[in-house]
């Protein structure tokens, strides 16, 4: 009986790390979705994360043409920022994580690299599935204390209109 119990215990906790990059999401917790570029127009302009004091992500705001989207996740936490560059979009992210995201580092399509949090746990990778694809959206899921799973959107790129004068 106890080794039936330590299969389970053992199978749940690697079925929670596959959903770190997982669309589906499944497990416990509460789900969150942060509205990236829904219109032509829309631009992420920052990323705010909150850290716990063990350096477990706690929350998440996204900030998408001057507005701040609500905070997802948890109250409390330290906050930290990636603000972006006019022009500037995400086209990778990775990360660690273990039963909590601990790190979080962001490529730009400018070469610029920022990283939140320390690497504590298995690195996850996430790219667009084509070229020219930017971050659009974070989807997530949070337990009692902190962000467990984490999902990236992607969308092409607008197109800059060349006007010949």
């Amino acid at each position: 009986m106890r080794f039936l119990l330590v299969l389970v215990l053992l199978g749940g906790i690697a079925c929670s790390f596959h959903g770190v990059l997982s669309n589906q999401l499944s497990g416990i917790g509460n789900g969150f979705f942060t509205a990236g570029e829904e219109k032509p127009g829309d631009r992420i302009e920052a990323i705010q994360f909150f850290l716990g004091a063990l350096g477990e992500f706690k929350g998440i705001q996204v900030k998408v043409n001057d507005q701040w989207s609500e905070k997802y996740g948890l109250s409390g936490g330290n906050p930290e920022k990636f603000t972006l560059w006019k022009g500037e979009s995400i086209i990778k992210v990775s990360g660690y994580h273990n039963l909590c995201i601990h790190s979080i580092t962001m490529e730009t399509n400018l070469g610029r690299t920022f990283t939140i949090g320390e690497p504590t746990g298995q690195k996850f990778t996430a790219s667009p599935p084509e070229e020219g694809m930017v971050l659009s959206g974070i989807r997530g899921l949070y337990g009692a204390i902190c962000i467990q799973k984490m999902s990236f959107d992607w969308k092409h790129a607008p197109k800059k209109n060349n006007h010949l004068k």
